[in-house]
């Protein structure tokens, strides 16, 4: 089976498989799809995908693409595999029933670009936000407590936005350079 065939999530799992941003527009997409060594995934703020490749393929990418790719996101492989992490005793200590270590009530913060609150990856199966607070440092209007500048919008406002025609109106905080929403997604499980 060549790269082309096998599915997107054991291709995204090779060792010589590469993530990058590229722009998402007509350049681009013409060319994804004269080139199926290029592998899309998450679309990102709506102007920017995740591709995958595989490396012998980067320098022709590049050739052909370099001012579209916005960014390269290392794949790091040695410190995550199964070896290395009994070896440090991190499965072991992850596997005591004790410990209830499953993340569960785990609340992570991203100091970023922002987030795009409207993308699928951050809502529950019923439509409503994983998001419980947006703190915007460039809206003037209402900070978070003792803070004396940007807009903090709660999971309510949130909610209340996503139920809306027009989210934007309601919550009108945007990442329009799509790192910070690059960076949530990875975590969101």
């Amino acid at each position: 089976m060549n790269d082309e065939e096998m599915p997107l999530e054991e291709f995204i799992l090779l060792p010589d498989t590469i993530a990058l941003v590229l722009s998402n527009d007509d350049y681009t997409s013409n060319y994804i799809n004269n080139h199926p060594y290029i592998r899309t995934g998450t679309v990102l703020s709506g102007d920017q995908t995740v591709c995958y490749i595989s490396d012998d393929k980067y320098e022709e990418l590049f050739e052909d693409m370099g001012p579209y790719i916005i960014s390269m996101i290392p794949t790091v492989m040695g410190p995550l595999d199964r070896v290395n992490l009994e070896a440090s005793g991190i499965i072991q200590t992850h596997e005591q029933p004790y410990l209830n270590l499953t993340g569960k009530g785990v609340l992570l913060g991203f100091i970023d670009t922002g987030i795009d609150y409207t993308n699928e990856v951050f809502k529950y199966e019923d439509g409503t936000s994983k998001i419980k607070y947006i703190w915007d440092q460039t809206i003037t209007g209402n900070p978070p407590k003792d803070f004396y500048f940007g807009t903090e919008y709660s999971d309510v406002q949130i909610n209340e936005a996503l139920k809306s025609e027009d989210p934007l109106k309601v919550v009108p905080h945007q990442d329009t350079v799509g790192h910070g929403t690059f960076l949530a997604s990875i975590a969101r499980r």
